[in-house]
């Protein structure tokens, strides 16, 4: 495995949200009314917001107003507000339970029925999405990227999640979808990361992969 490393016995788990709980790119349509609404603005977020990987800024959301008001004209409030009213407000209300990927209720139980404390480390907002999907319980912490002006693969909120959860950053495994942000700021904190598609093939492996780094005879 991959995400397998020697080094502290695991004692925490953390989550990415968009990718890894559920099929981002077919919830993606559901912003089409939005889009069309704002084609410049949206149609130019992709770029900007992976522009700001790597940086740190004291408020991340008006950072993101700026380049895109530069990108596309207009002012910086009016884009930064489309933006938040879109992505973090609009958006996670059309989330529901069908969502999420088969296989990650088994885990997150099997994570409670083992004791390992588990946490959400994603580049957004989340506890709506949460909430929506089904899964909002049992998280000892929901960290927001975007709150600490930090995104992956950055470090910053994988070492806000050992701080929460009271455990050093190198005892987390960190589960998410790419290996550039995920598995880069795992990386970044001394963390393992295990990647979808990469260190497990679907959410029907993740709990062997998870028994494999957190069982006694690991």
């Amino acid at each position: 495995m991959k995400g397998a490393r020697e080094g502290p016995r695991p004692a925490a788990v953390t989550f990415d949200v968009d990718g890894t709980l559920y099929d981002a790119g077919r919830q993606q349509i559901r912003l089409w009314r939005a889009f069309l609404r704002h084609p410049r603005i949206l149609g130019g977020w992709p770029e900007v917001f992976a522009s700001l990987r790597g940086e740190r800024h004291d408020d991340l959301w008006a950072e993101a107003g700026r380049r895109l008001s530069a990108r596309v004209g207009g002012r910086p409030e009016d884009a930064e507000a489309v933006v938040r009213a879109v992505l973090l407000e609009r958006w996670p209300q059309t989330f529901h339970p069908g969502l999420l990927f088969s296989g990650i209720h088994e885990a997150l139980a099997a994570l409670d029925a083992w004791g390992i404390p588990r946490a959400v480390v994603s580049d957004y907002p989340s506890r709506a999405k949460l909430r929506a999907l089904g899964v909002g319980e049992g998280w000892s912490a929901v960290i927001d990227c975007s709150a600490l002006g930090a995104l992956k693969p950055l470090p910053d909120g994988l070492e806000a999640a050992a701080a929460a959860l009271g455990v050093p950053a190198s005892a987390i495994v960190h589960i998410g979808d790419r290996a550039d942000t995920d598995g880069g700021a795992a990386e970044a904190a001394g963390a393992v990361a295990l990647i979808r598609g990469r260190d497990y093939p679907d959410e029907g492996a993740l709990v062997g992969a998870l028994e494999s780094l957190f069982s006694e005879d690991a």
